[in-house]
C-alpha cells in the first residue's frame, strides 16, 4: 500500500500513474497529517511508501516517527509536483524502493548532505539501546546501539537515513558519532563497569587500516573500555577479500574489539565468512522466526551451535520462540519479548523490571560475564 499526502492534483496524478504502471494497488490519497496518522494506526499490514508534497510548510516530525514505528521499512518520498512529473523514471525507481532519499537536483542533494553532516555535529542523532540477554541465565549481556534521526528538515525513517548517509559518503562520520555517543551514555550508567555495547559498521569502513585508531579516538573522552565496544559487520556491502577481512578481524581483536557478523539468513551466501574469527553471529529475524516451522532452518542453526559459534537471535517476540532457541543451543536473544529499543535513561528501570520478572536478584545495571 502507498499513502499520498498531497494537495497538488499533478503530484497525485503522477503517483497514481506510476503505481498503476508498476501494477500496484491504487494509492490511498489523504488530505492532512491527522488522516495519515489514523491510516498508520489502522493499518494491519503496514505500507510500503509515504509520498509527501514538498511544500512551504515543514513536515511534522511526529508524523515521521509514527511512520517509522508502524512500518520500519517504508520509503518516504518528499516530492515537488514538478519533480514528480519531470523525473518520472526516478519517481518509479523510488516506488520500487531503490531510492531512499529523492534528491531531484544537485542543489537539493547538496543541502541534504550538509544538513546530515551538521546534524551529526549537533543533536539530530540520538541513540536507542536494545537489550541482549543470555538465553540460559536470562541475564543482560549487552545492548545494541540503534541510531535514530530527529532533524525536522530531513524526512527519513530510521531504516532509510542510514542508506542515504552511505550514498553521501557519510558512513564513517555516522559510525564515529554513534560510537562516541554510546560510549558517553554507557560510561555514566550505574554498575561496577560499563555494559558492553555493539555498533554497526559496513565492510568498507571496517577494512580501513586506521579503523582501530579512529574508534579509539571516539572512546577517549568517556574512557570507555575498548573491550566493551563490539562491532557489528553489516550486510550492506559484500566482503570479497577473505584474507583481508581475516587480517582486519585479528587487528581489531588485538585492540580489544570483538566483531559480530550481522543479519545471517537461511542459506546465506555469506556462510563462507563463518570460517573467519568472528566473536559471534547475529541471526536475522526472518531466520529466527522461521525456526518453529522450518526443519531446514533448525538444522542450520543447530549445526552452527555444534561448531561452537556464539549466536544472537534477533526478532525474538514470544516465549515459544525463546524456548526453541534454548533447545537449539543459541546463546543470546534480542527482541520485543525482552525489550524494545530504549533511551539510555530507561535502561535501569527496564533492568529492574526484567530481573524481577525472571526471579533474578536485584542489582545495578551491569552485564553478566
Amino acid at each position: 500500500m502507498v499513502l499520498v499526502l498531497a494537495h497538488d492534483p499533478s503530484l497525485v496524478a503522477a503517483a497514481k500513474a506510476a503505481i498503476a504502471e508498476l501494477g500496484g494497488r491504487p494509492p490511498l490519497v489523504l488530505g492532512s497529517e491527522a488522516e495519515v496518522l489514523r491510516a498508520v494506526v489502522a493499518s494491519l499490514t503496514g505500507f510500503s511508501h509515504l509520498i509527501l508534497e514538498d511544500g512551504d510548510l515543514p513536515i511534522d516530525q511526529s508524523l515521521i516517527d509514527a511512520v517509522a514505528e508502524a512500518s520500519p521499512a517504508a520509503v518516504i518520498l518528499l516530492l515537488t509536483p514538478e519533480a514528480a512529473l519531470s523525473e518520472h523514471g526516478a519517481f518509479l525507481r523510488g516506488l520500487l524502493g531503490g531510492t531512499r532519499l529523492m534528491a531531484h537536483d544537485a542543489k537539493r542533494a547538496s543541502r541534504n548532505s550538509n544538513r546530515l553532516q551538521a546534524g551529526l555535529q549537533g543533536n539530530s542523532l540520538l541513540l536507542r539501546y536494545q537489550p541482549i540477554i543470555h538465553v540460559r541465565t536470562r541475564r543482560l549481556v549487552m545492548v545494541e546501539a540503534l541510531a535514530r534521526w530527529r532533524s525536522e528538515p530531513v524526512a527519513l525513517t530510521p531504516v532509510n537515513f542510514i542508506p542515504a548517509m552511505e550514498q553521501m559518503g557519510l558512513s564513517r562520520p555516522l559510525a564515529a558519532a554513534v560510537t562516541r555517543i554510546a560510549a558517553w551514555d554507557l560510561s555514566r550508567m550505574p554498575g561496577h563497569s560499563p555494559i558492553p555495547v555493539s555498533v554497526n559498521l559496513p565492510a568498507p569502513e571496517l577494512d580501513k587500516r586506521d579503523v582501530v585508531s579512529w574508534l579509539g579516538q571516539q572512546l577517549k573522552r568517556s574512557r570507555f573500555p575498548r573491550h566493551r565496544l563490539m562491532i557489528e559487520l553489516t550486510e550492506t556491502t559484500p566482503v570479497r577479500d577473505l584474507s583481508r577481512m581475516a587480517r582486519t578481524l585479528r587487528r581489531l581483536k588485538a585492540a580489544g574489539h570483538g566483531v559480530l557478523l550481522d543479519d545471517l539468513l537461511l542459506d546465506d551466501p555469506r556462510k563462507r565468512l563463518l570460517r573467519l574469527d568472528f566473536a559471534g553471529i547475529k541471526l536475522d529475524r526472518s531466520l529466527v522466526q522461521s525456526l518453529p516451522k522450518s526443519a531446514r532452518a533448525r538444522n542450520q542453526v543447530h549445526a552452527m551451535a555444534k561448531r561452537g559459534l556464539v549466536m544472537t537471535a534477533e526478532g525474538v517476540s514470544c516465549p515459544a520462540l525463546f524456548r526453541t532457541l534454548r533447545f537449539l543451543g543459541v546463546a543470546r536473544a534480542q527482541g520485543f519479548l525482552m525489550g524494545r529499543p530504549l533511551p539510555v535513561a530507561a535502561l535501569p528501570a527496564w533492568n529492574d523490571r526484567w530481573r524481577s520478572a525472571q526471579g533474578l536478584p536485584s542489582q545495578g545495571l551491569k552485564a553478566s560475564r
